[in-house]
């Protein structure tokens, strides 16, 4: 189908159709057919305007998304030492409240033992108790325990009515309390104020 153009201006060798086909766009008198006129390129200091904003808007940006995924990874280290010491503590309680072959609780040191020992992956330095302390929780520092630095968890219990969590062969302490607590010093690169102490406690009752 052929389109039909009309003159609408002119100039000297430049005449511009208006073609009446729906669609058809305005051609050039010596246009041939089927040429496509080329997008002009930009501007020389367009271009560079336009670069150069979007590097300050990317040197803006660049802080805060550090920032962002630093405070993601942080969170996730500290929900990683939350479960670990719970974990212990749990551990800890557990066996505490368990008997022993001679005697009828396992006892402070073996009771660290096996706290240390599921707290290896995690961290090296961990404080035990020599006694229990003679109170229900909550514990308070600096009287029953020493508060952790950086990297370090400190162990506090209560045993009832012993301070060894031995025991003996005494009625009043059978199905006594017992509360373990494990306190994990968590250095946060100062994302969210520094040291973090981040607890992790667990309660049962003796079978002794």
């Amino acid at each position: 189908m052929r389109s039909i153009c009309v003159v609408a201006a002119s100039a000297p060798r430049l005449r511009i159709y208006r073609c009446a086909r729906s669609g058809a766009r305005p051609r050039l008198a010596f246009e041939p057919p089927g040429h496509r006129i080329s997008r002009p390129a930009l501007r020389p200091h367009l271009h560079k305007r336009t670069r150069g904003q979007a590097l300050v808007e990317f040197a803006i940006a660049l802080p805060i998304l550090i920032l962002l995924v630093a405070g993601v990874l942080e969170m996730g280290r500290g929900y990683a030492a939350a479960v670990a010491t719970s974990d212990a503590a749990r551990d800890g309680a557990r066996y505490a409240a368990g008997k022993a072959a001679n005697t009828n609780g396992p006892g402070l040191a073996a009771m660290c033992s096996l706290i240390t020992a599921d707290l290896k992956a995690f961290t090296g330095n961990v404080s035990c108790p020599v006694r229990a302390i003679n109170h229900t929780p909550p514990f308070n520092i600096p009287g029953d325990y020493a508060k952790p630095v950086g990297g370090q968890a400190v162990v506090a219990v209560y045993c009832g009515g012993t301070l060894t969590c031995v025991g003996g062969n005494n009625s009043s302490l059978f199905h006594y309390e017992i509360d373990v607590y494990v306190y994990y010093g968590f250095n946060d690169l100062n994302l969210f104020g520094g040291l973090i102490t981040i607890p992790g406690s667990s309660q049962t009752r003796t079978s002794w």
